[in-house]
């Protein structure tokens, strides 16, 4: 975006703003979509596991030892789960904010808001939500290989341990 407030250019960057913004919100509805989907498919585990512990012999170990391990399961997900929704919380107050300052430049500008500058063209728009992806997934590997080399570190650290052991006896 221009520095400058009385750049001519500026109805249309903040159309082009107004556009990524959208794309941000619908990216955003979808993985809420998602995460609902996700959520339907927890509480459904979860009733089938409640309802699997009413109808089994309490007094079978390892029926209560598999009923145990996949309620850690359900949990672990349910964790991951609120984990993402907040993540998705804080996404959609950024996005939130970020259309609030749009339309308080609009308003500084006095451009009603049924006004709608040039609107990008499909191909500008393609490549840079695919630059935008580009980085994205460079970024997610990234993120790959230092969980990788945090995990080959901790394997590494366990495997010290376990030959220091005989030896702190």
């Amino acid at each position: 975006m221009s520095t400058h407030p009385t750049d001519t250019n500026r109805p249309n960057e903040l159309a082009r703003e107004q556009s990524l913004s959208d794309l941000e919100q619908a990216v955003g509805d979808r993985e809420q979509l998602l995460g609902d989907r996700d959520q339907s498919r927890i509480d459904q585990e979860q009733l089938g596991n409640d309802r699997q512990r009413d109808s089994t012999d309490p007094g079978d170990p390892r029926d209560e030892r598999n009923l145990n391990d996949r309620q850690a399961r359900i949990d672990r997900e349910q964790l991951t789960r609120d984990i993402g929704q907040e993540a998705l919380d804080h996404s959609q107050e950024g996005r939130d904010n970020q259309q609030q300052a749009l339309d308080e430049t609009r308003a500084m500008f006095k451009l009603p808001a049924s006004q709608q500058p040039d609107i990008p063209d499909t191909n500008t728009i393609r490549r840079e939500a695919t630059d935008r992806a580009r980085a994205a997934a460079e970024r997610a590997q990234a993120a790959l290989t230092r969980a990788l080399a945090a995990v080959a570190r901790a394997e590494a650290n366990d495997i010290r341990a376990r030959e220091d052991e005989p030896f702190r006896r």
